[in-house]
């Protein structure tokens, strides 16, 4: 298949469990474009309240699960909070077309230090879709770290999935990375923003050309394209405009990064501190 099609919905995320929510633009979505092969919701689009928070498998999940299934589409219903033991996740499920979970990809990088109510997850997400193409998935923060991304292109990635809850100043750096991580990686990039009132929106799809394919504003937007791998795949061997061919280069390579040899350590970044919250300078918070 030489063509798929992908919706982001970028949504309105009020704080609260917003399952009810999401699942009926979900079915609207499906209603208005029946030929819609994925959903993409944006992180914690079903609610940002860790009260929320339950174990995968569970009713939350289950209940998108019925959703995929009924509409007969992979789905990523944006982020969960997932409880195991006392620990608590940032949890994308990846569910099929027969209302399977095939795999979960938990935010390996949580927005420390605010999101510091979450641990880390360990795995880079990948999975296939037979006959179509190889999927990475990345939460919001994720990208910061271009090791993440290169991880799954790396394991055969085409397509990175990355839902996100951006409400902050710094959204226009992202759409930077978003562009940056396409053309570095040769794939197509998919961030799906949260809009108001917690996020700010601006999802962006980009190209293995690091072009910009549609760029959302900031209110509510659904997002129906159609990705075409067989032009991915003519990058990836070629070149972007018969160009640079940066993922051949790298793997090429006989580079060495000292930052993952063994027993790792920078004086340089040691020198930073710990990781806090920042305090008003001058001002002493004890009184």
């Amino acid at each position: 298949m030489s063509t798929f099609a992908i919706a982001g919905l970028q949504l309105e995320g009020p704080n609260g469990d917003n399952v009810d929510l999401v699942i009926t633009e979900i079915d609207d979505v499906m209603r208005r474009f029946p030929w819609i092969e994925m959903i993409v919701c944006p992180e914690l689009a079903c609610g940002t309240d860790l009260a929320c928070a339950e174990p995968m498998p569970g009713p939350r999940e289950e209940r998108f699960q019925e959703v995929a299934r009924r509409h007969g589409i992979w789905l990523l219903p944006g982020s969960l909070h997932e409880s195991d033991g006392d620990l608590v996740y940032n949890t994308t499920p990846v569910i099929s077309p027969e209302g399977e979970v095939v795999t979960r990809h938990r935010k390996l990088f949580p927005w420390c230090p605010y999101e510091n109510t979450v641990v880390s997850g360990s795995q880079h997400t990948v999975f296939e879709i037979p006959g179509v193409a190889t999927f990475g998935v990345s939460i919001c923060y994720d990208m910061w770290f271009p090791e993440s991304i290169r991880s799954l292109v790396w394991q055969g990635a085409e397509v990175i999935l990355h839902p996100t809850l951006t409400s902050s100043l710094d959204r226009d750096v992202e759409l930077a990375m978003v562009r940056a991580h396409a053309a570095q990686n040769q794939c197509y990039f998919f961030d799906v923003n949260l809009s108001g009132p917690l996020g700010v929106g601006q999802s962006l799809i980009a190209g293995p050309g690091g072009e910009v394919i549609y760029h959302a504003g900031k209110g509510r937007e659904i997002i129906p394209l159609k990705l075409d791998l067989s032009y991915l795949r003519d990058v990836r061997k070629n070149g972007w405009q018969n160009l640079g061919q940066p993922l051949k280069s790298f793997r090429d390579s006989r580079l060495r990064y000292p930052q993952y040899e063994e027993d790792p350590d920078s004086a340089a970044l040691n020198a930073l501190g710990p990781l806090t919250l920042a305090q008003r300078a001058g001002r002493n918070l004890d009184h």
